[in-house]
């Protein structure tokens, strides 16, 4: 399964890239099954992410959405973390 990844502000700088192309080993359903499958792949960052998901948005193929919405072979997911004003 290929998803395209967006990271913004602060996720960027944290896992150091804006825009990835994902090949996962195995389908996932949903956002918030991506996410448990990377921080069971890659831990560090990926479980911060994943035990914090509430205070992020996520967006399928620009259409913001939540962590249980289905996911699909090629879809880019955006990950926004929380914005502040000022």
């Amino acid at each position: 399964m290929n998803l395209k990844l967006l990271f913004f502000a602060s996720l960027r700088e944290q896992f150091d890239f804006s825009q990835k192309e994902i090949t996962l080993t195995r389908e996932v359903g949903t956002a918030e099954d991506f996410l448990l499958l990377m921080s069971k792949q890659s831990g560090g960052e990926w479980i911060n992410l994943f035990e914090n998901k509430k205070m992020y948005k996520v967006a399928i193929n620009q259409e913001l959405s939540s962590w249980k919405d289905p996911i699909y072979a090629g879809d880019e997911l955006a990950i926004f973390p929380p914005i502040t004003g000022g």
